[in-house]
């Protein structure tokens, strides 16, 4: 079995699911299995929330790569995949050259459901969370069209901008900005609740999430450094949000 077929299938695998919104431990195991059940020795691999490391003997000999996944979404439905791909090789159900084949083709999926539905799924939320916020009918449609603009301003400017602190500011000063012009036409309108509603597609539940799991697996680099980046996004918003409210005093 060759050794770059092995490689490229483990780092593959190990890259989907990390660029996916997957846990690094979880990276990590899958990449390891994979090259386990190859027939590579003395495996070891490294994941962090930036990069991949892999490391195994094949023959007498070392073999070590890295790769790098700057650039990080949310889609859950390809780790699905991609665990499944590993349990059936692991299994003995595909062969290697079938595994890559089909990693090929989850890494090149398109999303399950289609950008116009991810922001009516952002307005519908944003709204909604208004209402359990205590908001009441009136702040339904201003708090969903503002959580609208958020979620297109961030998609938006992240094809120009690389800075995840400066896209999420932005995203989320513009709508407060809405909000703010909202309620200065309405002012029974609360600016409080149309705004707790406008950033819920901002929350980094997912980072706190995999930061918490990474910490308890005892991945302390990947678990912190995911705690920070989640806490980074939380600034951005409390920051845009504290410029807003100043408006009002």
């Amino acid at each position: 079995m060759s050794s770059d077929l092995v490689m490229d299938t483990c780092l593959l695998a190990g890259s989907i699911i990390l660029k996916n919104g997957g846990e690094t431990y979880r990276t990590e195991e899958t990449m390891a299995l994979i090259a386990k059940a190859a027939g590579m020795d003395d495996v070891n691999s490294s994941a962090t929330p930036t990069s991949i490391i892999l490391s195994f003997r094949c023959s007498g000999l070392d073999h070590t790569r890295m790769v790098r996944t700057p650039k990080r979404t949310t889609n859950l439905n390809k780790i699905t995949l991609v665990n499944d791909v590993s349990r059936q090789f692991v299994g003995g159900k595909i062969n290697l050259e079938q595994a890559y084949r089909t990693l090929r083709e989850i890494d090149q999926k398109k999303q399950i459901y289609p950008k116009w539905l991810q922001h009516l799924a952002a307005a519908t939320a944003s709204g909604s969370f208004s209402m359990l916020a205590g908001g009441d009918w009136g702040s339904l449609i201003p708090s969903a069209m503002a959580g609208l603009i958020v979620n297109l301003s961030q998609e938006y400017l992240e094809q120009f901008v690389r800075m995840k602190f400066f896209t999420e500011f932005s995203a989320a000063l513009l709508g407060g900005l809405f909000a703010l012009l909202t309620v200065t036409i309405f002012p029974q309108l609360h600016l409080s609740i149309i705004i707790i509603g406008a950033m819920l597609p901002l929350f980094p539940g997912i980072a706190i999430t995999n930061s918490l799991r990474d910490l308890m697996a005892g991945d302390l680099v990947a678990g912190v450094s995911r705690g920070v980046e989640a806490m980074l996004t939380a600034v951005s918003v409390a920051v845009a949000t504290a410029i807003i409210l100043s408006f009002t005093r």
